[in-house]
């Protein structure tokens, strides 16, 4: 039993997808892939294509899971011992076949596993059918036999019923006074998709005494997610010109945990003790003692990061960390133990402000490239100079050497610290190696969190040494032409399909 993975090509009237067959450990026998499946004898009988179901329900809640096998018996090579090779054609009932799907599968594979959300996606976007409606398709396998003078064998069609669902938002934002960015659209809070759960998202931070709600795309109100009949239910509000648009209330400000469910609409808020500050700012000479903001951690909200190059018209220069980007005296500042603190691990940090005392201590390093680390559950910085790397290869069964790390596809450096690449990934996983290190214990970047599918915009990158731990990839759900720029200082990559 496989699942295919597709590499799309359009063509004329046509989309192709070329099929990739795995090697399978079957129980008490291996069998291993060939180059060329020849010297096989198939019997004299026709090609008969069957489903594993034909009204066939996608699932939101699912979109992982199998929807439908489609297989089909070998058909005849007429006693010629050449291989097979197979056209599997998925269209709209009575279209005739014009602009199907097509699956060209190599070296006896005779099966096609359609997952729900591949599938879902496939008919929204190939065939233009609505989401949460029902599509009736044909379906037909054309047998080639690869010798001279066979003419091919064409399967009978197949009649299926499928019912789509609309597709769940792969984006959402905390949006409301309650919130770290208020009321901006253009700046809403962004939530974190929590893997294998699909349609669930989560955020932990700070909430202020106010009102929220939840926004699907960055500078847009509507669609919204709103408070339902009570505080555990959510409401979809699909336009502005719905006028529910009843927000959730916090009364107490506080340190909380937002998880919902988009596909039950479900939401629950907890209190924690969590971090103290969702959002802090680097600031001092290197920034000519302006306010730049800090990157806090997709997956703990304790971290915060700033790298970047630090320069000044100095040798030396100085920082702190502030919780507001404002110098009033009432302003808390994250501040070394002792003044003019340089660069080491581990460093200890204090909370200070004007109002209490006049050490105004600050960290003092050189001019150089650095990744500075603020830990607030151990009140700890590190001040770490940061080399680049020279080369950067990506690996997994998505790329075209596979998990082959002897062989990694290299990509292409373009600045001291940001490399790209463009070419044909597989459906699979991938991930990055700064170093092709044959035992796997060099230095890794890696998806924040295991088997994300990429957005195709910024997103950040963990990274690893010695060893992939965790040992995070992202998963294409589809083949095709990709760019990929990973920026190795601060730690981002963009994943995007042309």
């Amino acid at each position: 039993m496989m699942i295919i993975n597709f590499l799309i090509m359009k063509k004329t009237m046509k989309k192709i997808y070329s099929i990739i067959s795995l090697c399978l450990m079957l129980p008490l026998m291996l069998i291993s892939c060939k180059d060329e499946f020849g010297n096989i004898s198939y019997p004299d009988s026709p090609v008969v294509l069957s489903a594993s179901a034909t009204d066939i329900a996608l699932n939101v809640a699912a979109p992982e899971g199998d929807a439908v096998k489609f297989s089909w018996t070998p058909g005849s090579n007429f006693g010629s011992n050449a291989a097979v090779r197979y056209i599997f054609e998925l269209a709209p009932k009575g279209s005739n076949f014009e602009d199907a799907v097509v699956t060209e599968l190599e070296k006896g594979n005779t099966a096609v596993i359609y997952r729900s959300g591949q599938l879902n996606k496939l008919l929204l976007e190939e065939f233009g059918v609505a989401p949460a409606s029902t599509v009736d398709l044909d379906i037909r396998v054309t047998a080639y036999v690869q010798a001279e003078g066979i003419a091919p064998q064409v399967s009978e069609v197949l009649s299926v019923k499928v019912t789509t669902y609309k597709p769940i938002t792969p984006t959402l934002y905390l949006i409301g006074s309650a919130t770290p960015n208020g009321w901006s659209a253009d700046d809403a809070t962004k939530m974190n998709v929590v893997q294998g759960a699909p349609g669930t998202f989560i955020w932990q931070g700070n909430l202020t005494a106010g009102e929220y709600k939840f926004i699907t795309t960055l500078g847009e109100f509507a669609p919204s997610y709103n408070r339902g009949d009570d505080d555990h239910s959510l409401y979809f509000r699909e336009s502005g010109d719905d006028p529910y648009d009843v927000p959730f209330v916090v009364t107490e400000a506080g340190s909380y945990q937002v998880k919902v469910n988009l596909i039950t609409l479900q939401i629950d808020v907890v209190e924690t003790e969590g971090a103290a500050y969702s959002e802090l700012w680097f600031v001092g000479g290197f920034t000519g003692w302006s306010f730049q903001p800090m990157t806090v951690d997709a997956n703990d909200p304790f971290i915060f990061r700033y790298h970047g190059e630090l320069n000044s018209s100095n040798a030396t220069d100085e920082f702190k960390i502030a919780t507001r980007p404002d110098f009033d005296p009432s302003v808390v500042f994250l501040r070394p133990e002792t003044n003019e603190q340089g660069v080491g691990v581990d460093l200890p940090v204090v909370s200070w402000s004007e109002s209490e005392n006049s050490d105004d201590y600050k960290w003092k390093i050189g001019n150089d490239v650095y990744k500075i680390k603020l830990d607030l559950r151990e009140n700890t910085l590190d001040i770490v100079p940061f080399t680049p790397f020279a080369d950067m290869y990506i690996v997994g069964d998505a790329t075209p050497s596979g998990w082959d790390i002897g062989n990694a596809t290299p990509m292409v450096k373009s600045s001291d610290y940001v490399f790209t690449w463009t070419g044909t990934l597989q459906a699979g996983e991938l991930k990055f190696s700064c170093d092709k290190q044959s035992d796997w214990n060099g230095a890794w970047f890696l998806a924040p969190v295991n088997g994300i599918e990429p957005t195709g915009a910024e997103e950040p990158v963990l990274f690893s040494q010695p060893g992939s731990n965790p040992d995070n990839k992202w998963k294409l759900a589809s083949a095709g032409t990709y760019t990929i720029t990973l920026d190795q200082l601060k730690e981002t990559v963009i994943i995007q399909k042309q």
